[in-house]
């Protein structure tokens, strides 16, 4: 079942044999490389947000059973996989838990927490969760569960909700065929014993596992545990160190990579940059002469201005000179032309009076 929204984040606890350098997924992908899974099992699907979800969809797992008791998660479970992996089944059943006398499923308000156990008795867990309903069923067994779904061992099954820890024993049989368990339990002292790490850890000893890692949910008290069979741990945990050694040998090579890729680029810019320079460069020299050039001009351009200004005041000064030059002729010649009118006039004057 998927992990409340409301919860808080806490470091990941210290795994049982000491590694804790590996996440889950890597662990999944160490477990896979040493023995490929015969069927994947996830009780508590939820509405399918599980990361071993995400894991097996990346390693193209095709044989996957999804289990979810509650009919609104399951159907968000088969809106997100059913269509994008067809050969996956899911199945909408209430699986065995171990707890005695269930018979009554709850449904909580924190939808991760529905199950046999009654909401109030999580109240250390979830002070505010609460009983929305609860459901007679008659939940499936393991012995069941296992007759019907599992043809052979190498099984991986992964449980998404409270269990109690009596289920290894009552159903050790079944069990037998399951290389990898992953289990969901509280580390909370007040809450029912069955379910808390001490129960788990004695009950997964004697089924023979050996627990891998243990990671916390984001509530401080729930834990997320990857177990598998304890005579395959030391295998595991060396194909799992060897797998992060690849990886981080992928990482260096690829930062290497990208550290010369990102060398030669910047080489090849320089040289560009060198390319532009010189033109640069040829281009500005080529400027500076035309502007010494169109300075020259300037000066010349000024230089001719100047003689043309004094041009137009000699041209001015001559043409004042010639309008008087030309009003004084025209006086002159005004004046002897009345003289001669007077004189004209006398000499007619002198003519009439001898001719009386």
């Amino acid at each position: 079942m998927s992990v409340a929204s409301n919860s808080i984040q806490t470091p990941p606890s210290q795994p049982a044999h000491g590694q804790n350098s590996l996440t889950p997924v890597q662990w999944l992908s160490a477990l896979h490389g040493i023995q490929p899974l015969s069927q994947l099992t996830l009780l508590g699907a939820g509405g399918g947000q599980d990361g071993v979800l995400i894991w097996a969809q990346g390693h193209a797992i095709e044989k996957v059973s999804l289990v979810e008791a509650s009919q609104q998660q399951f159907q968000h479970l088969s809106a997100k996989w059913q269509a994008v992996q067809p050969e996956w089944q899911l199945h909408n059943v209430v699986m065995d838990a171990g707890f005695n006398k269930a018979d009554a499923f709850y449904i909580a308000s924190n939808s991760s927490e529905s199950g046999f156990l009654a909401p109030k008795t999580l109240t250390h867990l979830w002070p505010n969760i609460n009983e929305k309903e609860s459901q007679p069923c008659e939940p499936v067994t393991m012995a069941e569960w296992a007759k019907m779904h599992w043809q052979s061992s190498g099984q991986w099954l992964f449980i998404d909700y409270f269990c109690d820890a009596s289920l290894l024993t009552t159903y050790a049989a079944e069990f037998q065929n399951v290389d990898v368990l992953g289990v969901r339990i509280s580390t909370h002292e007040a809450l029912p014993k069955s379910i808390t790490a001490a129960a788990w850890e004695l009950a997964l000893k004697q089924a023979g596992f050996q627990i891998l890692s243990r990671e916390c949910e984001r509530h401080p008290h729930i834990e997320q545990w990857l177990c598998v069979k304890r005579f395959e741990c030391e295998a595991v945990a060396a194909k799992a160190a060897l797998s992060k050694t690849k990886i981080e040998l992928e990482d260096v090579k690829e930062k290497l990579e990208n550290t010369q890729t990102w060398f030669k680029n910047r080489k090849h810019q320089a040289i560009e940059y060198e390319k532009k320079i010189v033109s640069l460069e040829a281009s500005l020299e080529s400027a500076n002469k035309e502007i010494a050039r169109i300075r020259e001009q300037s000066s010349q351009f000024e230089e001719i201005k100047s003689s043309l200004n004094q041009l137009a005041i000699q041209v001015s000064e001559g043409f004042m000179v010639q309008s008087e030059q030309r009003r004084q002729a025209a006086n002159a010649l005004g004046q002897h032309v009345t003289k001669m009118f007077k004189e004209s006039n006398a000499q007619e004057l002198s003519k009439e009076k001898d001719n009386l």
